[in-house]
């Protein structure tokens, strides 16, 4: 599997069809918009690839929130194989080891919109995860569940005590997840439960973040392979 890195402004009409090709093909009809939408807020694009076979891609952002270094897991989808796992690790490892460059010596946020267990399972990797099961999130924690709902552009749908997003009205817009629909429930039954069931195409998702410590990001803890 090659794994690769590159700004999302760089991508080519034919990348972006691929892109609504795999997307439509996990369940997740994204419009040519929203695609664009993708890249204007997000300035990374990373890319799984086999030989000439797309397996993965995932928009993404290393910034500054605040102050706090952050990376924002964007859009993004994992074809439907065994390997679809390994592929999304490494898709949101390929940041990690970005951000270790970026923001050396710091502790950094890491945020997403999700819809199923599998990828707040990949979360649980970093520190101190909110929400997480038998916690009670404290009011700092529920202001960068606000923070990360206004960068995502969610803030109007977005309930902060229990860090979901629900869109209502006749026209819902498809969310914008980083999607796992090919992998099965990981995490445990208490992360099941407590990630629910969630449908990005009726402006369901939620927000969840965790933190990168800096010592295992210098380690490469957190990075691909």
């Amino acid at each position: 599997m090659k794994v690769e890195s590159r700004d999302s402004v760089s991508l080519k009409p034919a990348e972006l069809d691929e892109f609504g090709q795999l997307l439509a093909s996990v369940g997740l009809p994204i419009t040519d918009e929203q695609l664009d939408h993708q890249i204007e807020h997000f300035p990374l694009v990373v890319l799984a690839q086999e030989e000439a076979d797309l397996l993965g891609f995932m928009f993404g952002s290393l910034e500054r929130i605040g102050g706090t270094p952050a990376i924002l897991w964007g859009l993004g989808a994992s074809r439907r194989s065994k390997i679809a796992p390994a592929t999304l690790k490494a898709l949101t490892g390929e940041l990690a080891r970005r951000a270790a460059i970026s923001f050396p010596d710091e502790d950094v946020l890491v945020g997403a919109r999700l819809a199923q267990p599998a990828v707040y399972a990949m979360l649980q990797l970093y520190a101190n995860c909110v929400p997480r099961p038998g916690y009670t999130p404290n009011g700092e924690e529920r202001a960068w569940g606000r923070r990360l709902a206004k960068r995502f552009g969610s803030e109007a749908h977005y309930d902060d005590r229990a860090f979901r997003i629900r869109v209502a009205g006749r026209k819902v817009p498809v969310v914008p997840v980083l999607d796992a629909s090919p992998i099965k429930a990981t995490g445990g039954a208490k992360v099941v439960e407590l990630v629910g069931t969630h449908d990005p195409t009726k402006g369901e998702a939620m927000i969840a973040f965790g933190w990168a410590i800096a010592e295992h990001l210098e380690a490469g803890v957190y990075a691909a392979g």
